[in-house]
C-alpha cells in the first residue's frame, strides 16, 4: 500500500472520530426538560390527565381520512413525526396536505428518523421545506457514522392545535395499507382528544429541541412556552366525538435512560393482574424482567395471553428469534397465538379492564434500549373492554400452540433458534 493512500485512510478515520466525539459532546449538551422527565414516571393513575375521548383504529385504511381531516381543518400548528414516511402513494398524499396547510400560512413541523428514511428519495423531504414545511431529520448516518447510530426514533406522533393527538404503531407508507403475506397490516392506532394531547406535543418539542441548536430560528419557542403550562388545560372532545373523561398516562422512554419507563410500567401491569394480561407484539423479544412477571402471573392463575406474528415482516430470523424465547411461558401456563393472516404489528397490552397501554414500544430489547418510544397508558374500564374485544376478535385469525410445542419442535425450527438467539440485541 502507497504511503499517499495510508494517508488518505488515517485522514478519513480522524474525521470520523472527531464527528463521533462532536456528536457525543453535543448530544451531552442536550437536557430533557422537566415535562419531559414527569413523563417518565412509574405507571400510576396520579400521573395521568383526564377529560380524553379516545378513538382507536385497528387497519390504517381507518385511520388516513380522519388523519387528512384534522390536518385539513388545523388553525394554528401541526407536528407531524413518524419513524417511516415514503415517498409512494399514500406518502405523497400525505406530503401533499402538509404542503397544503403550510402553503395556508400554518406552521408544520416534521420529524423522520434518518434510517428508514435513507432509502427514501432525498427531494422527498426537501420539496417540503421548499414549500415551507420544517423539516428534521433524526440521527443522520451519512456521510459520517456518528456514536449513536444505532440509536433511532421509532415514535410516531401528530398533534394538531394542541388539542387532536395520534399516536401507536402505524407509519406512512403504501404497504400497510396494501397488506402482506396475502393478508392485512394489523395494526392499533388512537386518536386522543383532550388533555393528553399536552403531553403528547411535549415530546415531541423535546424531539425537536434535541435536533435544533439553540439559535435554530425554526425551534417553536411559542409551543414550547405554551406546553410548560398547557396540561392542565381542558380541551374539549373534536366536533363530533363523545365526551369521555379518560384518565390517560403518557409515558416516553429514551436509550439515555436507566430503565425504560415503559418496560417498567409493563412489568408493573404483569405484576398487578389479577385476572386476565393479553400481549400483541411483532417481536417478543423480553428482557427477563418482563419474562419472569408474566411467568409469576400466569402460576398465580392469571389468565396470560400472548399474541404474536407466525411470520415476521423483514426476515424469517426475528420471527425465530420471537419463538426462543418461549418455553418458560408455555411452561408455566401462558397461552401463545400465532397470528396467520397478513402481519400483525400491534403493540397493545391489557390486563383486568382496568388498564390498558398502546404505543409505538415492540417487546424487544431495541425498543426497551435503543430506541426514542411514546406509549399511553389508559385508565378506563370501557376501553379496557374494547381492547380485549379487538384482541379476541384477532384470535379468530389465530392458531394457540399446544402446551408441548417446544417439545416437538423440528430440527430446522430447533437450529434456527438457536442460531439467531446471540443476536437479538440487536435486531
Amino acid at each position: 500500500m502507497k504511503i499517499s493512500q495510508i494517508i488518505i485512510i488515517v485522514a478519513l478515520a480522524l474525521v470520523i472520530i472527531g464527528a463521533m466525539v462532536f456528536d457525543i459532546v453535543r448530544r451531552r449538551k442536550y437536557k430533557p426538560s422537566e415535562q419531559l422527565r414527569e413523563l417518565k414516571q412509574p405507571l400510576s393513575i396520579e400521573h395521568a390527565t383526564y377529560g380524553n375521548h379516545i378513538d382507536t383504529y385497528t387497519n390504517i385504511s381507518q385511520l388516513i381520512p380522519q388523519l387528512r381531516h384534522d390536518i385539513d381543518h388545523a388553525k394554528e400548528y401541526v407536528f407531524f413525526q413518524f419513524f417511516k414516511f415514503e415517498n409512494d402513494l399514500l406518502g405523497v398524499e400525505i406530503q401533499e396536505a402538509l404542503i397544503n396547510k403550510a402553503q395556508d400560512g400554518v406552521p408544520v413541523y416534521v420529524i423522520y428518523d434518518a434510517f428508514p428514511g435513507a432509502i427514501v428519495d432525498h427531494s422527498f423531504f426537501h420539496e417540503m421545506h421548499l414549500y415551507g414545511v420544517k423539516v428534521h431529520r433524526y440521527n443522520p448516518i451519512f456521510p459520517l457514522p456518528s456514536a449513536y447510530s444505532n440509536n433511532r426514533n421509532h415514535r410516531k406522533i401528530v398533534v394538531i392545535d394542541g388539542k387532536i393527538g395520534y399516536m401507536g404503531g402505524m407509519n406512512i407508507a403504501q404497504r400497510y395499507l396494501t397488506g402482506v403475506h396475502g393478508g392485512d397490516w394489523r395494526d392499533t392506532h388512537l386518536r386522543i382528544t383532550g388533555t393528553a394531547c399536552q403531553d403528547l406535543q411535549q415530546v415531541f418539542l423535546d424531539d425537536w429541541r434535541k435536533l435544533s441548536s439553540a439559535t435554530d430560528i425554526d425551534l417553536p419557542t411559542i409551543y414550547l412556552d405554551r406546553a410548560d403550562t398547557a396540561s392542565a388545560i381542558q380541551t374539549q372532545p373534536a366536533e363530533g366525538a363523545q365526551p369521555a373523561q379518560s384518565a390517560v398516562q403518557i409515558i416516553a422512554s429514551d436509550p439515555e435512560d436507566s430503565q425504560s419507563p415503559i418496560l417498567y410500567a409493563m412489568i408493573q401491569m404483569a405484576e398487578a393482574a389479577q385476572q386476565y394480561i393479553y400481549i400483541q407484539s411483532p417481536y417478543f423479544l423480553p428482557p427477563k424482567e418482563l419474562q419472569h412477571a408474566l411467568c409469576q402471573a400466569a402460576e398465580r392463575g392469571v389468565d396470560v395471553r400472548l399474541m404474536i406474528p407466525k411470520r415476521g415482516d423483514r426476515s424469517i430470523f426475528i420471527s425465530y428469534a420471537s419463538r426462543s424465547y418461549l418455553k418458560p411461558l408455555l411452561k408455566t401456563g401462558v397461552k401463545v397465538f400465532f397470528h396467520n393472516t397478513g402481519f400483525i404489528h400491534a403493540k397493545m397490552l391489557v390486563a383486568d379492564n382496568e388498564v390498558t397501554t398502546v404505543g409505538s414500544t415492540n417487546i424487544d430489547f431495541r425498543s426497551f434500549t435503543q430506541s426514542s418510544e411514546v406509549n399511553a397508558i389508559i385508565y378506563d374500564e370501557d376501553f379496557a373492554r374494547n381492547m380485549q374485544k379487538i384482541f379476541i376478535d384477532d384470535m379468530h385469525n389465530c392458531h394457540m400452540i399446544p402446551q408441548d410445542w417446544w417439545q416437538h419442535r423440528s430440527f430446522k425450527e430447533r437450529l434456527l433458534q438457536l442460531l439467531v438467539k446471540p443476536f437479538v440485541y440487536i435486531m
